[in-house]
Parts: C-alpha cells; sequence; structure tokens
C-alpha cells in the first residue's frame, strides 16, 4: 500500500524536461552571446570615433596657431638669432612643414621610430600666457613684469613670470619679432629681467648674436607695447606604442616624445597653398613637392586624414574592408573595427 501511494516522475518525464531546458538554455546562451557581440561592436566604435576627434583636436589646435607670435602676424619684420637656426627644433621662420611617406629611415632631426608609410607633421608657434614688456629694453636684456606665476623647470633653473632660464622666447611688438634664448633670470625692485645675448654656459643652442637692441635702433627697440612668449616645435607622428599597436605621438622641442592616442593606423597630410596672394589655398599638395621654405610660406590650411582602428580585434563577425587615402584594402587580416576622419584646418594668421 505504501508502494502505491508514492509518487515521481518517469524517467521519459525527466528526458522531457532536461530537453525542454536545454533548449531554453541554448536561447538565453544565443541572446548573450549575440547581446555580448553587438556590446563589443559598439564599445569599439565609441572608442574609435573618440580617438578620431581627440586627435583631430590635438593636430587642429596646433595647426590653426602655425607662425603665431602674439601681436605680430604674417610678413612682418622677423629674425632669429639662435644658434642652428635652420635645424627642425629652431627654424621658427618657417613656421609649418612635414614629411610624406616616410621611408623605413626617417629623414635626419625627426624621431626614428615614424612607422614606415604615414606622414609627420611639424608645426611652429609661440604657445603659453604671454608677458607684458614694462620699458625699452638696452643691448643686453628685455625688462618685462613680474606676474609672480612659475614653471615647472629643470633643476636649478630660475623661473619667473612663467618662463625658465634656457626657454627658447620671442618678443614681438605689431611689427616685428626676434626669437632668442633666455639665459639667465632676475628681478631686479619688482622688474623681471630676461637676458637676451649671452650664450651661458649649459646654453642649447645658444644665442648667435652677442648684443642686439638699444633706444638707437627702432627696428631693435621694444618696449610697453611689445611681449614675450615661449616658442614650441611640436612634431606629430604614427608609430608603434607601448602595446605594439599604432599610435599618434607627439616630441615637443626635442624632448622625450609622449604618445598621446592608441589605434591612430595611419596619418596622411595635404597642404594647401595659397599660390594667387589671396590668402585663400589654391590648390592641396603633399610634403615632398613643397621643397622650398618660401613655398612652405605659401601653405595657409593642411587637410589631415586619419585611419583608426579598434583596439581591440574580432569585435567584427567578418573582416572589414576600408579605404583610405584613395587605396582600398580588402584583406585587411583581421576583425578590427576602422573608421577615417578627414578635416581641413586654416592657418589663422594665412586666412582673410
Amino acid at each position: 500500500m505504501r508502494m502505491r501511494n508514492q509518487r515521481g516522475i518517469s524517467l521519459v518525464e525527466l528526458m522531457i524536461s532536461i530537453t525542454i531546458g536545454l533548449i531554453l538554455m541554448t536561447g538565453v546562451v544565443q541572446l548573450f552571446l549575440s547581446s555580448r557581440a553587438t556590446f563589443s561592436t559598439q564599445q569599439a566604435l565609441s572608442r574609435v570615433q573618440e580617438t578620431g576627434r581627440l586627435a583631430m583636436e590635438f593636430l587642429a589646435d596646433d595647426i590653426r596657431m602655425a607662425g603665431y607670435m602674439g601681436c605680430m602676424s604674417r610678413n612682418l619684420n622677423f629674425h632669429n638669432t639662435l644658434n642652428n637656426a635652420s635645424s627642425l627644433q629652431y627654424d621658427f621662420g618657417v613656421s609649418i612643414e612635414g614629411l610624406d611617406d616616410v621611408g623605413a629611415t626617417p629623414d635626419a632631426e625627426y624621431p626614428a621610430n615614424i612607422l614606415q608609410g604615414t606622414d609627420a607633421l611639424v608645426v611652429r608657434s609661440a604657445g603659453g600666457n604671454s608677458v607684458g614688456v614694462t620699458k625699452n629694453n638696452d643691448s643686453a636684456q628685455l625688462f618685462a613684469e613680474n606676474t609672480g606665476v612659475t614653471a615647472t623647470c629643470d633643476t636649478g633653473e630660475d623661473s619667473f613670470s612663467g618662463l625658465c632660464e634656457n626657454d627658447i622666447l620671442v618678443v614681438s611688438d605689431c611689427s616685428k619679432a626676434r626669437v632668442f634664448q633666455v639665459t639667465n633670470l632676475q628681478t631686479t625692485g619688482g622688474t623681471l629681467e630676461v637676458n637676451v645675448v649671452h650664450s651661458g654656459a649649459d646654453a642649447d643652442p645658444g644665442n648667435a648674436e652677442t648684443s642686439w637692441g638699444g633706444n638707437s635702433n627702432p627696428e631693435e627697440t621694444f618696449g610697453p607695447d611689445s611681449e614675450i612668449i615661449k616658442m614650441n616645435t611640436s612634431i606629430y607622428y604614427v608609430a608603434a606604442g607601448t602595446s605594439g599597436m599604432p599610435s599618434l605621438w607627439q616630441q615637443i622641442n626635442g624632448g622625450t616624445a609622449q604618445e598621446l592616442l592608441e589605434g591612430v593606423q595611419d596619418m596622411q597630410l595635404l597642404y594647401g597653398r595659397d599660390t594667387s596672394g589671396d590668402n585663400v589655398p589654391d590648390t592641396y599638395q603633399e610634403a615632398d613637392v613643397i621643397t622650398t621654405a618660401n613655398a612652405w610660406e605659401d601653405v595657409s590650411a593642411v587637410r589631415v586624414q586619419l585611419l583608426v582602428q579598434s583596439t581591440d580585434d574580432n569585435v567584427l563577425e567578418d573582416a572589414q574592408p576600408y579605404t583610405f587615402n584613395g587605396t582600398t584594402n580588402n584583406a585587411p587580416g583581421d576583425r578590427r573595427l576602422r573608421q577615417v576622419f578627414i578635416n581641413t584646418v586654416g592657418i589663422r594668421s594665412r586666412l582673410p
């Protein structure tokens, strides 16, 4: 009697339950995998778009300011007093230039690790806060305001008004500008004295001219209508990053290069030249066509093309063909997401 009163499930019922459970579980797993693939693709897309946007912002900000020297603009009196004034780091008379399709060995003075086949961009301009000149200079010094702001300098170097000893500076008014290296900063009676002539034991590159300035020569006099600003040379290029992936890099004033953005696979540049004298670009050319300083002075815009890839592979179901700089790649060899970014940036001091 007790045996008859017991109830349970049969083997058939158990097998049916397991089968239904497996069907339901398969659907759940498929939904999970589909959601995960969608999430990975969307995440890769957002990172690619963010990388492209930031890269364009970095490049555009510097390109717009190329040749900026305070009040001074294009075609005004400019003089570079530095030693090695024609070198890559100190040729401030050429505001913008670059390399096209870098070979296995980049040109001298450029970073040695530039990715072969990509372009490199050099931008020179004044940057940072300006310091006002308080009275006319003499043959050895400029006299500027002491703003009380200090800067992070190399060990043992003094800093006043955000400037450091051995900085490359420009002093300019609305008619002329001079680039020099300051080798001594000191304050006297609340006035900042900026030494403009002596090379100094640690100065590199140093100043080529032993003296300049004074009230006797208006072309060398910088008074209260003038300002002093730090000069910078920035090089943008593509190279392998710390993870091994190609990245956008920046080197400032010959210092240690910084990896800005991972995933920038290629950068190609075209330079808009004004050949008619109306300050409007008439033709866009590659860097290897622009071979003289005068030709670079005609550049009033830069067209930037960036190819950005996702940092993760296998974010797409199939390999993604893409077209960049007029060339189509139908077999990229991976399943990364790629996007092309194009922007034309004008140089403010050279446009109407």
